[in-house]
This record gives C-alpha cells, sequence and structure tokens, in this order.
C-alpha cells in the first residue's frame, strides 16, 4: 500500500512499474491486486489484474454507482486513467450493476492493521464462561436448597472452567498490545507483541504455517493458534483472536498455500501453545 498524491504521469509510472506479473496468482476481482485512484469529487478508479496478462477495470462514483469493464489491454487502462484526470471518463464498455451495496469499501484504503480487542476475546470465550456460569448457578441453587453433595460436580466444573478460562483471559490481557499488519498485495508484513517488538516479516522467509485446532469437536473452546516458522530459525505465534485464521489465510495469494498446514492437538498441550 503506497498512498499519496500523484499526477497523471506519475499514476501512469505506478502502473508500469506494478508487479502484476508477480501477482497472477491472486484472485480476480476488486479483492484482488489493483492500482486505485481518487479524484477531488469523491470518483474513483480501480485497475486490477485478469486473466492472461490482461485487466480489469473498476469506476465508483460520488452517487455510489458502480461500473466493470473486463478484459482489457494495458492501454486501454492509460486512456482511462487519463480521462479519469482529465475529469470525464468514457463509460460506453463499462458495465453498469444494478445492485451495488457495500462497493466502496473495495475501493477505500484499507490500512490492513489488527489488535486485540476484548469483544473478541469474549467471542472466542462464550462457551466457556456460559459453561462456568450455567454451573456456578446450579451449585449456588442447589447450596441454597440444602443440597449439599447434588452442589459437588456443579462446583467441581464450575472450578475446572473458571481454572481454564482466567488463565486464559491473563494470557490475552498481557498480549493486549499485540499488533499484525498484513495484507494479500504486499509480500512484506509487521508483527509484534507490542509496539515496540515490531518486526518486518516477508512472505517468501516462511518455511511453513500450521494452525493448531483443538482435536475433541465437542469442546467449547473456539481459539485457534497459528504458528509461523521462517526459513532463518525464527517463530511467530498468535491466535484467531489477533486475526480470524479464515482472514489470515485470504491474505496469501494461491503461490503460498503450500505453506500452509492444520493440525489438531489434545486440550491440554493446545492450552500450552496459546502464547
Amino acid at each position: 500500500m503506497d498512498e499519496k498524491p500523484r499526477n497523471l504521469e506519475e499514476t501512469i509510472e505506478l502502473i508500469k512499474n506494478f508487479p502484476w506479473a508477480r501477482e497472477q496468482y491472486a484472485d480476480l476481482g476488486l479483492t484482488g491486486p489493483s492500482v486505485t485512484i481518487l479524484d477531488k469529487k469523491g470518483n474513483y478508479l480501480k485497475a486490477g489484474i485478469y486473466y492472461g496478462g490482461r485487466f480489469t477495470l473498476y469506476y465508483f462514483d460520488k452517487h455510489r454507482d458502480f461500473y466493470e469493464y473486463r478484459n482489457t489491454t494495458v492501454e486501454k487502462v492509460y486512456e482511462a486513467v487519463t480521462d479519469f484526470f482529465n475529469g470525464y471518463i468514457k463509460l460506453k464498455k463499462f458495465e453498469k450493476s444494478a445492485f451495488a451495496p457495500g462497493k466502496k469499501k473495495y475501493f477505500v484504503t484499507n490500512k490492513f492493521e489488527y489488535h486485540i480487542r476484548l469483544w473478541k476475546v469474549l467471542l472466542l470465550t462464550a462457551m466457556w464462561s456460559f459453561f462456568f456460569i450455567g454451573c456456578l448457578i446450579s451449585a449456588l441453587v442447589l447450596l441454597y436448597h440444602s443440597l449439599v453433595e447434588a452442589a459437588l460436580m456443579p462446583l467441581v466444573f464450575t472450578t475446572v472452567f473458571s481454572c481454564i478460562e482466567v488463565p486464559i483471559l491473563a494470557k490475552y490481557y498481557q498480549k493486549r498490545n499485540q499488533y499484525l499488519k498484513i495484507s494479500r498485495g504486499n509480500d512484506l508484513f509487521w508483527f509484534g507483541n507490542t509496539a515496540d517488538e515490531v518486526r518486518e516479516y516477508n512472505k517468501a522467509d516462511i518455511d511453513k504455517i500450521t494452525i493448531y485446532e483443538d482435536r475433541n469437536y465437542h469442546s467449547p473452546n473456539d481459539i485457534e493458534v497459528i504458528e509461523i516458522i521462517f526459513n532463518v530459525s525464527s517463530i511467530i505465534v498468535f491466535t484467531n483472536v489477533l486475526i480470524s485464521t479464515t482472514l489470515f489465510t485470504e491474505k496469501f495469494s494461491e503461490k503460498w498455500k503450500e505453506k500452509f498446514s492444520s493440525e489438531k492437538v489434545h486440550w491440554f498441550a493446545f492450552l500450552r501453545m496459546i502464547p
């Protein structure tokens, strides 16, 4: 991502030097590698990849109308960009979408930054909380009715769930400043447990990425651990509280997919992996 004011010549040069060939394995469409231009009136023009080294042009105007021109040449891209800078773009060959809700988010710059958020922690530990609260209420009701022996089992489960959830919440409090910046179109990404520890990494240096899941399908655990091993003998580990595993895998185009693997482990081994 390199957002800054550019004139027509600088924009054409940016398109010429963009690594289109390197990104040929990426997904097509609005989420694929692209160059996006915004004019002073609030209109957007985006040039993205298409099959066989060709391009797709996307136009989103200030009235929230969306147009698409697929399978065009780089010369047509330059022509459209020139027209756009001159304040008028020829839309004759563009196909207008009759229904285009939510399209603007694909044109507005996304910082692709991810942080630990309390709501994510609570969401992924919600089932632990549910079982804890349910057992606690059951125990209190039974004790209220002087059913001490019957209350023992709910009390045991209350203790077990609290011994599991409290350390997890404590770990996320310690890692509350964890940070990740990663995008699909950039081979570089940044990670750190605090703002002072943020380091730059390169996708090309990754040896393998393993996503660890709880082996027990009936477990209330929704947390997953992502481990990235680099070929320079360094490792970084974080969980889907920082970024969902689905979203994380989408940050890698098809050329990187062979680096991914998944592994299911027992709960206590899994608990030790949580950074």
